[in-house]
């Protein structure tokens, strides 16, 4: 039957470095999609609110599986939902930030449409975390936070490779919570089975759309089991080296050169199926 589905990450795989991709081009292939019935995903760590700003203006039928796959919406109905346990929530923050191994570890807490974080405004990494997160507020303690939380975003400044507590934190979770790096110096923390792979059969169920019928790209750690979940899982030719282990098929162009919507448009023409 050919592909029914492609779904994509966001940063570093359908955007460019410029956080950035060709609108025009896109809403040209999403009317041919929408055309022959082929459903396109936005499959994104990010924050559900950012994943909707990034396509704003783009007309059509997208759906999106948000926070690693703990939020799907589509046309704007919430499909499943997935946050944090208060409890499990609560323990988490208080061991990232009282374990020496994680010292100097800033917090974002992610919300459908706000985040919460102790970082201060005044620090440097705050308009590039404000970009990511909408409405990003500053606490000075998570406690009294009542809003559901999807997702801990868990990042340091002055670390250039979290790959060491990224291995420390998975151990210490255990089964209670899954962990994965993020692509920015950072850790994503979530409901232990929460993956973009778990939002993605979510939505192969509720569509019928087999894993052989399936597309998916993805350029790091936050990938790899989404990558795994269908039959042409593509690592970006610039993803990380998680993802390229994650799969023989490599895309032939990179996220600055349109890498997925090249592989879109082999997919209209014909030469995939």
């Amino acid at each position: 039957m050919g592909i029914q589905l492609i779904a994509s990450d966001i940063d570093g795989t359908f955007l460019n470095d410029q956080q950035d991709f060709d609108h025009q081009r896109f809403q040209a292939q999403l009317d041919k999609l929408n055309e022959r019935k082929i459903k396109f995903v936005v499959a994104s760590g990010n924050q559900m609110a950012h994943c909707q700003e990034v396509f704003a203006g783009i007309k059509g039928d997208l759906t999106f599986v948000a926070e690693d796959g703990a939020l799907t919406i589509e046309q704007g109905k919430i499909l499943d939902d997935n946050p944090l346990k208060p409890a499990l929530l609560h323990d988490t923050i208080e061991y990232l930030l009282t374990t020496q191994m994680f010292k100097g570890v800033e917090l974002i807490l992610s919300s459908q449409h706000r985040a919460f974080t102790n970082m201060k405004m005044d620090n440097p990494e705050w308009p590039v975390s404000s970009y990511f997160y909408s409405q990003l507020t500053p606490v000075d303690h998570f406690k009294d936070i009542k809003d559901p939380i999807y997702k801990i975003d868990a990042h340091w400044v002055d670390i250039d490779n979290v790959r060491e507590q990224a291995a420390l934190l998975k151990t210490a979770l255990g089964d209670s919570l899954g962990s994965v790096m993020n692509g920015f110096n950072g850790i994503d923390i979530t409901m232990p089975h929460v993956t973009k792979a778990y939002g993605l059969q979510q939505l192969q169920n509720r569509w019928k759309v087999s894993m052989d019928e399936t597309m998916a790209f993805g350029d790091t750690q936050n990938d790899e089991a989404m990558l795994h979940h269908a039959r042409l899982g593509y690592a970006m030719k610039n993803a990380e080296q998680e993802a390229l282990d994650a799969t023989e098929l490599v895309t032939p162009l990179d996220n600055n050169d349109s890498g997925v919507m090249d592989m879109i448009d082999r997919v209209l023409r014909g030469e995939i199926e």
